[in-house]
């Protein structure tokens, strides 16, 4: 009974291989998982589509123009609409995103009156220009202006706020002459006369002109001291508006040339007349 017993144990302890079918929710939680796998991959491509559309429009197709310019900067000479007008010729500005700002960079510096240029771009589609003037000193020979820079520009002068001085010389020498004529100035500003022109010649000769009419030519060296002879003797002289000009390169006195007059009165004074001054 025993062994009987023992050997039905044996029988109830083997393994028993059965081949059950799937149940419902193992069914739903396969087809669940395939479906995300395709609902993933759907949005994948969904946004890969969306990213060659963005590409196509904005970097292919040049579908977006440069919608507006900002002018900044201290401008008193140029203008928005001069920067507008120049922005305008340039076929680049169709595509706000391959427009070469270095390019634009260099044609608005090409205007007058610009000194430099910095040009940005800031989304949606806006260009940011700003600008930094030359500012005019003098006025330097027939046709072009001085900057405080010390460089000389062309630009048109009927723009200019108001009177300047007219230099000319070397133009090497452009900041060596503005910076004498200021010397100058202020000596005769102390004495209530005024430089309406300097000009330094091939010599290195200093030739200055009142604003009264009369010409100063004070040679190439001691000028300083020439200007005090000048000082010295002007105010003792008569008739002064008939002076053409006082040549101060002597070094005892002033010679004094007169302008020619129609009655021929005044031309015996064409002669030099010693300065009571001694420096």
């Amino acid at each position: 009974m025993k062994q009987a017993r023992l050997a039905t144990g044996e029988q109830q302890a083997a393994p028993v291989n059965h081949h059950w079918p799937p149940t419902v929710n193992e069914t739903r939680t396969r087809g669940s998982f395939i479906l995300g796998v395709f609902f993933f991959l759907a949005v994948i491509y969904g946004l890969w589509i969306i990213a060659k559309d963005i590409e196509r429009r904005f970097f292919t197709e040049d579908n977006i123009p440069v919608s507006g310019l900002v002018v900044q900067g201290q401008l008193e000479y140029v203008t928005a609409d001069e920067v507008q007008h120049l922005l305008l010729k340039n076929q680049q500005i169709d595509n706000f995103f391959t427009l070469d700002v270095n390019a634009l960079q260099k044609q608005v510096e090409e205007l007058p009156w610009v000194n430099q240029v910095s040009v940005r771009k800031r989304w949606p589609a806006l260009l940011y220009v700003y600008i930094v003037e030359q500012t005019p000193c003098a006025l330097w020979g027939d046709d072009r202006l001085l900057s405080t820079r010390g460089l000389i520009f062309k630009a048109p002068r009927e723009r200019l706020k108001k009177p300047l001085v007219q230099l000319s010389g070397p133009d090497d020498m452009a900041q060596k002459i503005w910076d004498q004529y200021q010397q100058f100035e202020r000596i005769l500003a102390l004495n209530n006369y005024q430089i309406s022109s300097v000009h330094l010649t091939n010599r290195h000769a200093w030739e200055l002109q009142l604003s009264t009419g009369q010409t100063l030519k004070l040679g190439r060296e001691k000028m300083l001291v020439k200007l005090q002879q000048f000082l010295d003797v002007f105010p003792k002289l008569e008739n002064k508006e008939q002076i053409d000009y006082l040549d101060l390169r002597y070094d005892t006195g002033v010679a004094v040339k007169w302008k020619q007059q129609q009655d021929g009165i005044g031309n015996d004074q064409n002669s030099r007349q010693k300065s009571d001054s001694r420096t």
